[in-house]
């Protein structure tokens, strides 16, 4: 959903591997930390306007809108700005804001990325 025109050969040959696909269809991928930028310049570019993508990496977590007239804002996920990217998802999702940010909540929720971060070693 908003990436439909990333193939899986595309993100491929980035080496992006695609661990699986949620219910809902979105791919879930596993981005090599030498990729990352070059995955922001892709999703910038290809992803549908009216979607977001949340990049969860070791040390941050990134968020890239792509609002519906093209224009483009990314986070990296903090304490300031929790609540301008919580009402920004819901406003993307047509669902009324709420007065408390719960990024950090939705994030956990996402059983693929708590199982990545739960599976990943520091070295």
């Amino acid at each position: 959903m908003g990436a439909e025109e990333i193939s899986d050969k595309e993100l491929g040959d980035l080496d992006i591997e695609i661990s699986g696909k949620a219910e809902s269809g979105h791919r879930m991928l596993k981005i090599p930390d030498e990729k990352v930028l070059r995955y922001i310049e892709v999703i910038k570019m290809k992803m549908t306007p009216g979607f977001w993508n949340e990049i969860v990496g070791e040390r941050e977590i990134i968020f890239i809108f792509k609002f519906k007239d093209g224009k483009i804002k990314e986070y990296k996920l903090s304490p300031a700005n929790e609540q301008e990217i919580s009402d920004l998802c819901e406003s993307f999702n047509d669902e009324p804001p709420r007065k408390a940010a719960n990024v950090y909540k939705y994030i956990s929720e996402n059983k693929f990325i708590t199982i990545l971060c739960l599976n990943t070693t520091r070295v």
